[in-house]
């Protein structure tokens, strides 16, 4: 794969919608009883926001993670934004339960050409989807998606009331995608050191969920509890951003006060980014969201698998989740521009 096709930046964005059609019980959200019913709107003109993220100023290709603090899709705003970080260059991961089908819509009438850097993460609420008589959406949202040429994958978030219904889920997903779900590790984020979000030993959980044979999974519990004071380039090839602000923050991890905030991205969008390192300071218990920043790099000495390895599953057709040049894209790691 040639240079300027990897991945420089991986650039996580809190889409400020604060509002959610599911109550998940294990929801940071919800834990912290947060939800205010705000829709995100974009207060930064977008021709602003196109020149803050050209990717002349950015360094090259990033992946914009849009995540927001309830359903990202719920409001119709992120649309346009979406359609802005395609047109530059980028490639844009969307985080959503799967359900609000007014915006897929609108997202699949965009042009089909930049759907080759467009990947969903859909996330996978069981017991939501009963409540909401939605599962049919769900599904049906991963086929529109992947017939328009999109990336895909589906986490579940593990907690300890859906064991019982472990079978039930492989079932379903076996008949409607012949492939199961990934599987993520939920921690308590109302503790400091971020505790397992369960009643269970470490080992039980380990036992319990690694059914799903989930290689995200199988990382992500292998590095759980593990803090890393080696040299990490979060701040640099990784950052934070609140996407209705453009306040940078070095990384997710930074505790309140907000001490790692650095810079405004849309303040002035002719200026040079001063990306800073995180370095060897990292406040936190362990790494906040490894299956990303590890895999792809921000960490050049660890040995990790692929953020590909992360998303991707191949059902049983032989069809890819990823789509191959997103395939290809997220195999790479960041360290590999630096050392040519």
């Amino acid at each position: 794969m040639k240079e300027e096709l990897r991945l420089k930046r991986f650039i996580n964005c809190y889409v400020p919608t604060e509002t959610c059609n599911f109550r998940c019980e294990y929801c940071y959200i919800t834990l912290k009883k947060k939800f205010n019913g705000t829709l995100f709107e974009m207060p930064c003109p977008l021709d602003t926001f196109r020149r803050a993220i050209r990717k002349e100023r950015l360094g090259g290709i990033c992946l914009f993670n849009l995540c927001a603090g309830g359903e990202t899709m719920l409001s119709p705003a992120i649309v346009p934004v979406i359609q802005v970080i395609l047109e530059e260059g980028h490639n844009v991961a969307v985080v959503t339960n799967g359900t609000p089908d007014t915006t897929f819509d609108r997202l699949m009438d965009l042009d089909h050409g930049l759907f080759d850097m467009l990947y969903f993460k859909f996330s996978f609420q069981y017991f939501e989807l009963l409540r909401t008589k939605t599962m049919e959406r769900f599904f049906a949202n991963i086929d529109k998606v992947r017939q328009a040429g999109c990336s895909f994958s589906i986490d579940i978030t593990p907690h300890d009331r859906l064991i019982p219904y472990i079978p039930d889920i492989k079932k379903l997903f076996e008949e409607r995608l012949g492939a199961w779900p990934h599987i993520t590790v939920a921690r308590d984020t109302t503790t400091r050191e971020l505790r397992l979000l369960t009643e269970l030993s470490r080992e039980e959980y380990r036992k319990t969920w690694g059914v799903f044979d989930s290689e995200k999974f199988d990382y992500k519990i292998r590095e759980f509890g593990i803090p890393h004071h080696e040299y990490c380039y979060a701040g640099d090839w990784s950052f934070s951003l609140e996407l209705a602000t453009g306040n940078m923050r070095k990384c997710d991890g930074a505790p309140v006060p907000r001490e790692m905030d650095y810079y405004n991205l849309y303040a002035d969008p002719d200026e040079e980014v001063p990306f800073e390192a995180i370095g060897t300071r990292c406040p936190i218990a362990h790494c906040y969201n490894c299956h990303a920043l590890l895999t792809l790099g921000t960490i050049p000495e660890l040995d990790t698998p692929t953020y590909a390895a992360m998303l991707d599953r191949t059902d049983v057709q032989g069809r890819h989740w990823l789509q191959p040049g997103l395939r290809e894209l997220y195999s790479h790691k960041f360290g590999e521009n630096s050392r040519g």
